[in-house]
């Protein structure tokens, strides 16, 4: 599912994040986000026995826990699903009330590599989202067999070198994704201001990438979690290669300070130099933030704080007055 992570050197891992922290048995299930019981040395993450209710995901080197935690309170029973294909995308999708159509903002959230749009019926099953009046959860999933976004190799290029990328499968995933926006603009009249583009893993890269190299618009907001930046984008020196560098963007970045597949400070950097080489970093980078003990995963602070981030950017392009507080 995490194919780059084989991209990452051990060594650059050890140096840019804490490594396995193993926890004790009673506090299982108590902070989702590092459920390790045997922590060994093999690896920068070498995790040799998990938490009951959490699988051993190996990586090349690495070993580390996928936890499903048990579901919140029930869901809404008025949200409506439905299902569709558009630029050869299956997508599902979830809005707040009994009319499928009536909504004043849509977040679109693209899976992590190897997964599935359905994967985000368990955040929405915890009750993750929240009330959902308002609002549409757009889940497309990959249009390749696999259901990675793009093709990486292993061959012994980093996260930063062009070489560790197919980039035409990358510009095939965004392309898609770009008309899956375009279609989400059209049901709210064309205004991409009110559609938000969100993933996890390579999905928040896809996210971060179609903003920057596929759009010409600005959307309502984009939402990286533990995502790296594909290239072009860490080459960049100037605005000149991208498609859109508006100062009128607005971004949230989350990652995990113990994320063994994007080292954090190493992935913070690479946004931050993005932004820098569009001279719009203090404009657009509205939310960055580092979650101590968290690894590649999702937590539900997380997915509170994107939807605190979308409700503030729909309240104040509503006209309802100024963007309400968005610190972490």
């Amino acid at each position: 599912m995490l194919s780059l992570l084989l991209l990452i050197s051990s060594s650059e891992a050890a140096s840019t994040q804490k490594g396995c922290a193993a926890v004790t048995r009673d506090r299982c299930g108590v902070d989702w986000s590092n459920s390790c019981l045997k922590c060994g040395s093999a690896s920068a993450f070498d995790c040799e026995e998990c938490c009951a209710g959490c699988t051993q995901v190996v990586k090349g080197t690495y070993k580390y826990c996928d936890c499903k935690m048990p579901p919140g309170p029930s869901p809404s029973p008025h949200d409506t699903w439905n299902h569709y294909e558009i630029a050869g995308l299956d997508v599902i999708s979830v809005t707040g009330g009994l009319n499928h159509t009536s909504h004043e903002a849509v977040v679109i959230m693209l899976h992590g590599g190897g997964g599935s749009g359905r994967d985000w019926e368990y955040q929405y099953d915890a009750h993750w989202f929240g009330n959902l009046t308002g609002l549409k959860y757009v889940f497309p999933t990959s249009h390749f067999p696999s259901h990675v976004w793009f093709t990486t190799y292993k061959n012994g290029c980093g996260l930063s070198d062009d070489c560790a990328y197919n980039t035409s499968s990358i510009q095939e995933s965004a392309s898609r994704v770009a008309a899956l926006v375009r279609h989400e603009a059209g049901l709210l009249g064309g205004d991409h201001s009110k559609v938000f583009l969100a993933g996890f893993s390579e999905g928040a890269q896809l996210a971060g990438y179609v903003q920057l190299a596929m759009l010409d618009v600005a959307l309502g907001g984009t939402i990286v979690m533990d995502g790296f930046p594909l290239p072009p984008l860490f080459d960049w020196h100037d605005g000149s290669a991208a498609s859109y560098a508006g100062r009128d963007m607005s971004w949230m970045i989350w990652h995990g300070e113990a994320d063994p597949i994007f080292p954090c400070q190493l992935t913070l950097s690479a946004w931050e130099h993005v932004f820098d080489a569009l001279g719009v970093r203090d404009a657009v980078l509205q939310v960055e933030h580092a979650e101590p003990g968290m690894t590649h995963t999702l937590i539900k602070p997380e997915l509170e704080r994107m939807v605190r981030f979308v409700r503030a950017r729909v309240h104040a392009s509503s006209g309802r007055g100024q963007v309400p507080s968005l610190a972490a």
